[in-house]
């Protein structure tokens, strides 16, 4: 459909958009329902919708004994990650908490892939994670924080969301001759499996009768758009344009997420946070070694 390299460049800018869309979803989704209900919810209705991608897409569904193995794993994780990153939705900023997200993910990955010893302890690397650190330091207001205030704030939780993601990621590398959208697929229904036994009350399930729209369209739009299109969409930007090019974009991430939390709940960052996060969004193009012409769609 975007065999365009210029084209699909382009249209790479709504996967960023769309992962911190799914952040002002979740804010939404918050005034309804749960992390337990929403998790649930969320993970069988990616599983529903990528099913048929899976079809048209004419992607094996076969999975072998080590891989769905490694699913287990990946579902739990992915439960916990949501799981922590919408009860920090439920207390804190929509803008900077999906922006912190975003930039502790590498940061964290980056560290384990070094104590796996899966990556080189370059020196400019350890300058990367330093600045990131101290980033990340002042977006929290690390210096005004205490746990209770971490907490009631929320910044906890979106720690954690970045933490687990990690695992995540980190774990799915293990991963040998599976796409990623059958990934998604196995990872979504075992998660939504586990989650349905081991936490979800059904009689929640009386009470989805009475939503309003709004709570459905966020709901279809973290789990359809945000859980299964813009993954098909990345990937599809990877093979077209490349690995390094497409990650460029998650950089943007951030900017989007402050941008739409200002516009949906008039939230106001400081002029503290706003230089945390252009030195941890700076960390991360050094740590992934990208340039920024990488993030021009036409040149």
């Amino acid at each position: 459909m975007f065999q365009s390299e210029k084209t699909m460049t382009l249209v790479m800018l709504l996967v960023p958009l769309v992962w911190a869309l799914s952040g002002v979803s979740a804010k939404y989704l918050s005034f309804y329902i749960s992390e337990d209900e929403v998790v649930v919810y969320r993970f069988f209705l990616s599983a529903l919708s990528t099913f048929p991608l899976l079809v048209w897409m004419k992607i094996p569904i076969k999975i072998s004994l080590k891989n769905f193995v490694i699913c287990i794993l990946l579902a739990f994780f992915s439960a916990k990650n949501y799981r922590t990153y919408f009860m920090g939705m439920q207390r804190g900023a929509v803008g900077l908490g999906a922006a912190l997200v975003t930039v502790l993910i590498p940061i964290f990955v980056y560290v384990m892939m070094i104590f796996s010893k899966k990556e080189p302890k370059w020196g400019k690397d350890w300058l990367a994670l330093t600045i990131g650190a101290i980033g990340v330091a002042l977006m929290l207001d690390i210096e005004q924080m205490n746990l209770e205030k971490l907490i009631s704030g929320g910044n906890i939780y979106f720690v954690l969301a970045g933490l687990t993601y990690a695992l995540f990621t980190v774990a799915a590398s293990y991963m040998r001759n599976i796409h990623v959208l059958t990934i998604n697929f196995y990872v979504c229904l075992i998660g939504f499996l586990i989650d349905w036994n081991l936490s979800y009350d059904s009689s929640h399930l009386f009470t989805l009768g009475a939503m309003d729209y709004i709570f459905w369209v966020n709901i279809f739009f973290v789990s359809f758009i945000a859980g299964t299109a813009i993954t098909a969409l990345y990937y599809t930007g990877i093979r077209i344009i490349g690995s390094k090019k497409s990650s460029a974009f998650s950089i943007l991430t951030p900017f989007f997420a402050i941008a739409l939390g200002a516009i949906f709940f008039e939230e106001m960052i400081t002029i503290k946070n706003a230089i945390g996060i252009l030195m941890a969004v700076s960390a991360l193009a050094v740590l992934n070694d990208l340039k920024i012409k990488n993030l021009i769609p036409f040149r």
